[in-house]
């Protein structure tokens, strides 16, 4: 069985908690992950600068911890992105923003890439 995962939380909510540790057990399981896709505030926990505060949980950096470890395919989508902040060399230089936050591993994509992961999985988890 394929599953993709759909992260819509941002890195301060329990669904962002949920949806790692999901993922990390789904990883630990006979099936297979074909992509985790991050929208809306979820976007953030793709973000190398965010920092979780003085008694914040790390999620983000946990998060981005997993899909560096385990070469996630993990997507981001692009317009949610830029709309908070969100960037890549290349998007970045398009929209006229200077460097870049995008954590390792993670891609700038466009919301085709879900329904193309919604199309491939047999099931489909969304966490926001």
């Amino acid at each position: 069985m394929q599953f993709s995962i759909l992260v819509t939380a941002g890195p301060e909510t329990a669904a962002a908690v949920t949806a790692l540790h999901t993922t990390e057990a789904l990883l630990r399981s006979p099936y297979s992950l074909f992509r985790v896709f991050f929208y809306g505030d979820g976007v953030h926990l793709a973000n190398r600068l965010i920092h979780p505060g003085r008694d914040g949980e790390a999620v983000a950096s946990r998060w981005q911890s997993l899909v560096k470890d385990n070469a996630l395919p993990a997507r981001v989508c692009v317009g949610a992105a830029l709309r908070r902040g969100v960037t890549d060399d290349t998007e970045g230089q398009r929209a006229g923003l200077k460097g870049n936050n995008l954590a390792e591993g993670f891609q700038l994509v466009g919301l085709g890439e879900w329904v193309e992961a919604a199309r491939h999985s047999d099931r489909v988890l969304h966490f926001g």
